[in-house]
């Protein structure tokens, strides 16, 4: 039996918990070490630190040369916090390199970066994986014929965000783990540029920039989810729909939720779970997204996410960034206690019985339409 890659993961942050938490679903890599930056506070502890949810049972290292050692790969990933390209990461590169290990790659790059990142990689007979988001499914192989939307008879599931940071990917995840040891078969489409690694689709490079029309975009993301329900035969399809579904004002827009819009005509979901960003709600609030959604995206949301992190306005509005403060997920427990009543159920993905919660009424939701069979 063929070993699994050992993966360092560099430079190790919040962006990358989801996949640690969920580090089964990457069945050719282990993961054997996490190196974060001295100064961003994480080393030296639990894993968990990074996006403030339970433990997870690995330390965090500061001694990037040291944990060479111990991998065959080095996984370059995303940060939400800001570094020094040449100082945290190139040169870091170089040296795996020089002790031949492989690297990958899910930071955007520049094509310089990439060339000379390749042609090293070349001279010490290691491999460069870069995962730039872009989708091998090309335009061109999705026939569009007439502007009717083909049915999608698999049961979907959409995940969806009121704006980025509100655990979408940790929802995603969750789902793809919990249901297929339920003995599902799953198709499904992710929000990040490296799903591909855990078995399934990066969200299609086409539904982003300005090449396509609009038009053309709902059109062709449904032919590209009814080409996967053809070619797969899934039992479920999981989609993740990147980024937010609506604007907080007209300085904070979240690309006025022209995605989660395209999409909602591409497909008719039959269970939408929506996480919200952390706030003080009344029951009634609930109500108010729930409303929202429904007219703006057609469709009834069935449960809601509270993430662990809040909107930090005063920050925002003084940097001209959307920002955020992270919360311990605890503390999301004890607030949601005053919605145990709630007409839709709302949940917090960190919380393990939750988590599991979500996914079994999800199941028993599906399964109720009668639509849903192990095969």
């Amino acid at each position: 039996m063929e070993k699994n890659e050992r993966l360092l993961i560099y430079p190790y942050n919040m962006e990358f918990t989801p996949v640690l938490r969920h580090r089964s679903l990457l069945t050719e890599y282990d993961i054997s070490c996490l190196v974060s930056p001295n100064g961003w506070g994480l080393t030296g502890k639990d894993a968990g630190i990074a996006d403030r949810g339970p433990d997870i049972g690995i330390l965090v290292s500061a001694d990037f040369e040291k944990s060479l050692d111990l991998c065959d790969t080095v996984m370059i990933v995303e940060s939400h916090l800001p570094f020094d390209f040449e100082k945290y990461i190139f040169n870091k590169i170089k040296l795996a390199v020089k002790l031949k290990k492989n690297i990958i790659c899910s930071l955007k790059l520049d094509g310089e970066a990439i060339k000379e990142i390749s042609s090293l990689c070349n001279c010490e007979g290691v491999y460069f994986k870069y995962f730039d988001g872009i989708q091998n499914v090309l335009p061109e192989e999705i026939a569009i014929y007439n502007e009717s939307i083909e049915e999608i008879d698999t049961p979907v599931i959409l995940t969806v965000g009121i704006s980025e940071k509100t655990n979408k990917f940790e929802i995603q995840l969750a789902l793809r783990e919990k249901i297929q040891k339920s003995g599902y078969k799953i198709s499904q489409i992710g929000t990040r540029s490296y799903c591909e690694m855990m078995g399934f689709h990066s969200f299609p490079s086409f539904m982003y920039g300005n090449a396509i029309s609009d038009i053309n975009k709902v059109l062709m993301f449904n032919r590209f989810i009814k080409k996967i329900e053809m070619t797969e035969e899934p039992d479920i399809i999981i989609i993740g729909v990147p980024g937010g579904i609506m604007p907080f004002n007209r300085k904070f827009t979240n690309k006025f939720g022209l995605l989660a819009f395209e999409i909602s005509h591409a497909v008719f979901p039959d269970v939408v779970i929506a996480s919200l960003l952390y706030e003080d709600y009344k029951a009634e609030g609930f109500d108010m997204y729930a409303n929202s959604i429904k007219y703006k995206l057609g469709f009834d949301v069935d449960f809601f996410n509270v993430a662990n992190m809040q909107f930090d306005w005063e920050r925002s509005y003084e940097e001209y960034v959307q920002s955020y403060t992270s919360l311990d997920y605890k503390f999301i427990d004890e607030k949601k206690t005053k919605f145990t009543e709630n007409k839709i159920p709302v949940f917090n993905i960190l919380n393990k019985d939750d988590s599991d919660n979500m996914v079994h009424q999800t199941i028993e939701k599906l399964t109720g339409y009668g639509n849903v069979q192990i095969v």
